[in-house]
Order: C-alpha cells, then sequence, then structure tokens
C-alpha cells in the first residue's frame, strides 16, 4: 500500500528530529521500505529562523530519497505550534504551509483550554488557511466529543500518530485513538518520525490493526487519499 506520510521530523541539524544527513537517509530507507512514497518534511517551527534554509535542506533530501526510487519525494512543510502572529507569519513566508497549499500542521499546548484552541482554529480558517491539528489525541480538552465535532465543522481537520493506535487493549487512550479511527473522525494518519532510535518510522502495527478493523475505502483516504489532497491543495473527499 502506497503512503504519504505529512508529519515528518526527518530535515538534518534543525530540531530535535533527524540529526545528521546519515540518519536523514536511514529514515528514509525505513519509511520507503514500509510504502511511503511521499514525505513532507515538517521540522518544528521557530520565530527567530522562520523557514530560512529549509528548501535547501528539503531539496537535498528529495534527491537522497530519488536515489532510493526515482519517483520517492519530499516535500516542504513545517509544524507550527500556535500564536497570534502565526497567521501573518503563514502569509509572509516565514513559515511553511505544507507542500505550498492552504492546509498548515498547527500544535498547542496538550493541556491548552478548549476555548483557547477554538479560537486559534477561527483565526487560522478565517485566514483562509485550513488547519490540521497536528496529534490531535494529545489534547486534554478533545477527550468531549462536542468540542471534537464543534472543531470539525470549523472546517480544522484532524491528524492522529501511527504510534497511537499500537498498543494494548486495556490501554484507555490506545483505546480512544482507535474508536476515533474507527467512526471515521480522523482525516490522516502520520508517523511523527524523529529519529532512528526515537520514534522512528514503525508502521507494522499499526497497519496490522487498521487492516483488521478499517474499511479499505477509508483506510485508502487516511494514509494517501486525504495527504494527496493536501499536496494538491484541493478539498478532501
Amino acid at each position: 500500500m502506497d503512503i504519504i506520510d505529512l508529519h515528518a521530523h526527518i530535515l538534518p541539524g534543525v530540531d530535535d528530529g533527524a540529526r545528521d544527513f546519515e540518519e536523514s537517509r536511514a529514515m528514509l530507507r525505513a519509511a520507503y521500505d514500509q510504502g511511503m512514497r511521499r514525505i513532507i518534511a515538517t521540522p518544528h517551527y521557530s520565530r527567530r529562523r522562520g523557514s530560512a534554509g529549509l528548501a535547501e535542506l528539503t531539496a537535498k533530501l528529495c534527491a537522497l530519497a530519488r536515489e532510493i526510487d526515482p519517483d520517492f519525494e519530499v516535500l516542504s512543510g513545517q509544524e507550527t505550534y500556535y500564536y497570534e502572529g502565526l497567521a501573518e507569519a503563514l502569509k509572509s513566508g516565514h513559515a511553511l504551509t505544507l507542500a505550498g497549499s492552504r492546509y498548515v500542521l498547527v500544535e498547542f499546548d496538550p493541556g491548552v483550554p478548549y476555548q483557547k484552541l477554538y479560537q486559534g482554529v477561527r483565526k487560522l480558517t478565517m485566514a483562509r488557511f485550513i488547519p490540521v491539528l497536528a496529534h490531535v489525541e494529545r489534547y486534554a480538552c478533545l477527550r468531549d466529543g462536542g468540542n471534537f465535532k464543534e472543531l470539525a465543522r470549523c472546517d480544522c481537520r484532524f491528524q492522529m500518530n501511527y504510534d497511537s493506535l499500537a498498543g494494548a487493549f486495556f490501554d484507555s487512550n490506545v483505546r480512544w485513538c482507535r474508536k476515533q479511527v474507527a467512526e471515521g473522525k480522523i482525516h490522516v494518519l502520520a508517523t511523527d518520525m524523529h529519529r532512528m532510535d526515537y520514534r522512528k518510522p514503525d508502521l507494522s502495527k499499526p497497519m496490522a490493526w487498521l487492516k483488521k478493523h478499517v474499511g479499505e475505502r477509508q483506510l485508502n483516504a487516511l494514509v494517501w487519499d486525504h495527504p494527496q489532497a493536501i499536496i494538491k491543495n484541493e478539498r478532501m473527499g
């Protein structure tokens, strides 16, 4: 199964992800072997650094990917941490959207009050961006199903990490994550890969669960169709 990963800290020496090009190369190889054919590199956005130098690093990493397979591609993006000036930073190019689209990968503090998260999402949508809420499983305020539904109605999209689906059934967090996926509330799955010794790309357990409990059409949407719509700057089907 071909997969697009839109949350990956695979650029070397930029944040807490890959430390050097050799580690980036190893991560690319591991990702490719598990079916990934496109990766959006999403280093953490820094207000001080902005997006300086990321295009050049991404191009170098894409060249490494194409040594593995000519059709293997790495695209530019960032994982942004919400603050009041984020929309303006995105408009100016100081912060990057996903693959140059209107979709922006955004995170908040896990303990953020719901009203603050909601207001941040609304400010981004009013600026004509489409927020993709990173690792949605981390936000305590979204365990309230009403909050989850309200955000979805505000044109917010939800990204969940693959590894949150792995683990024992008696783990209440794993059960909650699987329930959201099974009920069709999650739009995109991603690795949030960092290093080969910490959160490496490993889809074996989550994919085993997905193939057993999620229909083929929904699975394709989670791993390819919806990420592809983001890359093409189209509405998700």
